[in-house]
């Protein structure tokens, strides 16, 4: 081979890597900027079939559906449930592919314990607007967004809570660390670590093969699309921010994300704290599969730090 045909046939290697870099680059990407929803009417029958919704005693709660401007851009579609006359409110943030209809059993429980609440869909999600899921990263601020609401219509002494369920328990760690320590306390049901992380689980799982340079690369077509970095959603880079109470929950048998991430947040995290990590149940179902012993952990959680409503 000469000396010309070596360096054509460089070139043509060259551009073949970076075509297929590219490629590569724009499908998982795109993949997780535009993560496959669940049908609102898919998990409307799935919870009703559960057991889980009572569309008829939910609509006896009054629920006001109400409009929240997004400090992004965009709104927020949620419904409040204004039960009691006191100040105490719970708010639920919602896991990924899921929607505000996914967080009415949480809601219940709390409803009983005496708070009022809010549930809302994240963006992209439900009936919300915004273009990309960012798994925390935006949507922080729309949390943020939906506490400014309550404030405004309900006072700016209102005290409240929340509670996260995978990348909703994520973007509540993410706020509380970032943002603001507005809340009384948080309960984090089954949210990643990082993730960084959770995209190396599933790569290696998937692909067998080291995810490293590949998520560098992912990373750079995330920050063109939507200025997103996967390297900035970090809850364990920020729970040491966190001062108030946190229960963290998850299954053991959490494929998804190993319940080793909420093992890893609970050891940095200072201060007080709570875990509970339940022998049955996939991941996002430790309420499912154990709802009595999740509500006795949740009033326990509740009753040791003084929060339930008088």
């Amino acid at each position: 081979m000469n000396m010309k045909t070596f360096k054509n046939t460089a070139i043509i290697t060259s551009s073949i890597v970076t075509a297929a870099l590219a490629v590569t680059g724009i499908v998982a990407s795109n993949y997780i900027l535009n993560f496959k929803l669940r049908d609102v009417e898919v998990i409307r029958r799935r919870e009703i079939k559960a057991k889980r919704l009572d569309e008829e005693a939910y609509r006896a709660l009054n629920p006001e559906k109400v409009t929240v401007a997004s400090k992004n851009g965009y709104h927020l579609e949620a419904e409040v449930i204004k039960k009691y006359s006191h100040k105490k409110w719970m708010i639920f943030c919602h896991g990924v592919t899921e929607n505000r209809i996914t967080s009415i059993k949480y809601m219940n429980l709390f409803l009983e314990l005496g708070f009022n609440a809010i549930i809302f869909d994240h963006r992209r999600h439900g009936s919300s607007g915004g273009v990309y899921s960012t798994y925390g990263y935006y949507e922080k601020f729309d949390l943020e967004s939906v506490i400014l609401y309550l404030k405004e219509n309900y006072g700016f002494d209102i005290e409240f809570g929340i509670h996260g369920e995978s990348m909703g328990a994520a973007t509540m760690l993410l706020y509380a660390g970032e943002l603001a320590n507005e809340a009384q306390f948080y309960i984090s049901d089954c949210s990643f670590s990082s993730f960084e992380k959770v995209l190396t689980h599933i790569i290696g799982a998937r692909l067998k093969i080291g995810s490293g340079f590949l998520l560098y690369i992912v990373n750079i077509f995330l920050r063109l699309r939507s200025k997103f970095s996967l390297y900035a959603v970090s809850p364990i880079k920020i729970i040491s921010n966190i001062e108030q109470p946190i229960l963290f929950i998850h299954s053991k048998p959490d494929t998804f994300i190993p319940y080793t991430h909420s093992v890893d947040l609970y050891n940095k995290k200072q201060g007080p704290k709570m875990k509970w990590y339940p022998e049955y149940g996939g991941h996002a179902a430790s309420y499912n599969v154990n709802p009595v012993t999740y509500r006795k952990k949740v009033t326990k959680f509740l009753e040791k730090y003084g929060f339930i409503p008088d």
